[in-house]
């Protein structure tokens, strides 16, 4: 009887250990289907964009060298690297336009009703705007050529008393300014007239210096200069008070150093820029363009 038992307990167990295998097999299958599926969903998050036609960027340069420099300098970029990226901006299909451009552009979008019931521009193509803040002389030395080689526009936020009396480090001159002007796409806006930021001064003194550097901007470069009037922040910063006044003074454009992309959302009294900094290809500029688009759009990466 002990005999037959035992014969039955080992049939019992042997015919148990396959469907242990089958159920531990199915749990395998199930936590590899899960392993795919969220590497799946982790491929879709790093490859997704937002269109580019629903969003403007703006990008922001300071001084040029003819040298090459370490990557990672937000102020300092080779003639080398400008070259490369405004090249590849045209191969990616990217129309660089001027602030005249971005204005009309914005003004169109705010009187256009909102299809699609987002915050994208639902523009036809893409568009990019390349701005370079104070004025440095190498703007003209460095910066120019490309920007005539490749006939895009660019436009330059002066520090219009740095440039009248030449101090700090060297500036552009107003010859060579209406030069720019006259031979290619290049204009100069305003960067008031001594940089001073909000926080150091008043908000009366501030508009002040506006209004002085769009006199010498009004007295030095041609007559019509530019259909505009826009303004960088010195350091980027600004208050209610400063932005209502600019307003009242006829200014319609105003960018900040924040980053971002223009879209509906963007207010015109703080523009969002994107720094680029030494060393970044055209690609590098791209992605990381559509880094922040994402994040300005609300879109999850």
């Amino acid at each position: 009887m002990k005999r037959f038992l035992a014969i039955c307990m080992a049939a019992a167990l042997a015919c148990a250990v396959p469907q242990m295998g089958y159920a531990a097999e199915e749990n395998s299958v199930q936590t590899t289907q899960e392993e795919i599926t969220q590497e799946e969903a982790t491929q879709e998050e790093e490859t997704a964009t937002v269109a580019r036609t629903e969003y403007i960027p703006v990008l922001m340069y300071h001084h040029f060298i003819l040298n090459e420099v370490e990557p990672g300098n937000g102020v300092t970029m080779s003639q080398n690297d400008l070259a490369s990226q405004i090249q590849y901006f045209r191969e990616q299909g990217y129309k660089i336009i001027s602030l005249e451009e971005l204005d009309k552009i914005l003004t169109k979008s705010e009187k256009e009703w909102d299809k699609d019931g987002d915050n994208g521009l639902d523009l036809k193509i893409p568009y990019l705007c390349i701005t370079i803040d104070d004025g440095y002389f190498s703007t003209y030395l460095q910066a120019y050529p490309i920007f005539q080689k490749y006939q895009v526009p660019a436009s330059v936020f002066g520090v219009t008393d740095a440039i009248t009396n030449n101090t700090g480090l060297f500036k552009v001159s107003w010859s060579q300014a209406n030069q720019m002007f006259r031979d290619g796409k290049v204009r100069f806006y305003n960067h008031t007239s001594n940089h001073v930021p909000a926080s150091k001064t008043t908000t009366e003194e501030y508009i002040a210096s506006v209004l002085e550097a769009e006199e010498a901007l009004d007295t030095y470069l041609p007559p019509q200069r530019n259909r505009v009037k826009a303004l960088a922040y010195p350091n980027g910063q600004y208050t209610p008070e400063i932005q209502q006044a600019l307003l009242d003074e006829g200014f319609s454009l105003m960018f900040t150093v924040e980053e971002g992309v223009i879209n509906r959302d963007t207010e015109r009294t703080a523009i969002p820029r994107i720094m680029v900094a030494s060393g970044m290809s055209g690609e590098d500029v791209v992605q990381k363009i559509e880094q922040v688009a994402m994040r300005t759009m609300q879109v999850d990466e």
